[in-house]
């Protein structure tokens, strides 16, 4: 398991407003059950295998929709991703994606499709430590596994339980993720991300900041 559940990969992103608390340092450290359900979030969205997800994501200070599927199971998502400004300009574009490629069809035209076309795509290698968009559509794709993570390490990681929240209706416990060390301290930083987990261990919603500065995304799961 690693440690941070999902890594966090280095991008440029101006927005600073986190979309809950960070962590403070009176927040309770994890009990048993409360590691074992955070444990089993990402082996859970892989059982499941399909999720519709709708994403905010920062770039220099615009953001950019990202609303589409993924297939968890196969490590896949198709998406459509509207921009606001900036270098996103106002543009809709169709966006399919494995681990280490992003194909794109610009200025789609189209609402999602069922089945992504079979021509007419721009392939390129996917680039994090570049790219806030490219971080964005690897960490959706890491947020399932086919083992659970190791409660155990989790007790020890720094995660914390920030509290409760209602996601589209639904009650969550909001948890932080893993810390980790801050730079030049023996001490550790609250983690970059926060998971939104119902009572069946779904996840319902996640954020993270890239990089570990600026911006937060936050994206929004359905079965």
């Amino acid at each position: 398991m690693t440690l941070t559940l999902v890594g966090v990969g280095a991008s440029a992103c101006t927005q600073d407003k986190p979309p809950v608390p960070a962590s403070a340092p009176a927040a309770p450290a994890l009990t048993t059950p409360q590691a074992e359900l955070l444990a089993l979030t990402r082996f859970t969205n892989y059982r499941r295998g399909t999720a519709q997800v709708t994403a905010d994501i920062p770039v220099q200070g615009h953001t950019g929709r990202l609303t589409g599927r993924l297939d968890w199971r196969h490590g896949t998502g198709l998406a459509l991703l509207q921009g606001n400004g900036g270098v996103l300009e106002h543009g809709r574009h169709l966006l399919r994606w494995d681990r280490t490629t992003v194909s794109i069809q610009y200025d789609w035209a189209g609402s999602l499709p069922t089945h992504p076309p079979h021509d007419g795509w721009t392939r390129r290698a996917l680039s994090a430590r570049t790219s806030t968009i490219d971080t964005t559509l690897l960490l959706l794709l890491g947020l399932a596994t086919d083992r659970p993570d190791n409660a155990q390490l989790l007790l020890r990681s720094g995660a914390r339980r920030l509290g409760q929240e209602t996601v589209e209706g639904v009650p969550t416990t909001v948890f932080a993720g893993p810390s980790t060390p801050a730079p030049g301290s023996a001490r550790t930083a609250p983690g970059h991300t926060r998971y939104w987990i119902d009572a069946d261990g779904g996840l319902r919603r996640f954020s993270a900041r890239p990089g570990g500065s600026g911006g937060w995304l936050v994206a929004t799961f359905t079965a």
